[in-house]
């Protein structure tokens, strides 16, 4: 599913309905591929009116102590 799917998501959501089985499922897959190989990091999931409308996905990169500079 692409970022244009989900925000058609969004926008159905938030006429007054509840997700459907399938609409829920689909938001716990982006959650979980946001997660998926995440070593430091965070997933941020915004919800509006009770419903999931922005997943953000940070990632860190750790540098070993040798490339800081002397």
């Amino acid at each position: 599913m692409n970022d244009d799917s989900l925000k058609n998501l969004s926008k159905e959501n938030s006429r007054n309905r509840n997700p459907t089985e399938q609409e829920l499922q689909t938001i716990v897959e982006r959650i979980r591929d946001a997660l998926n190989g995440l070593k430091f990091g965070s997933v941020n999931v915004v919800v509006q009116d009770g419903l999931v409308v922005q997943i953000d996905r940070t990632e860190k990169v750790r540098l070993r102590n040798s490339a800081r500079p002397v």
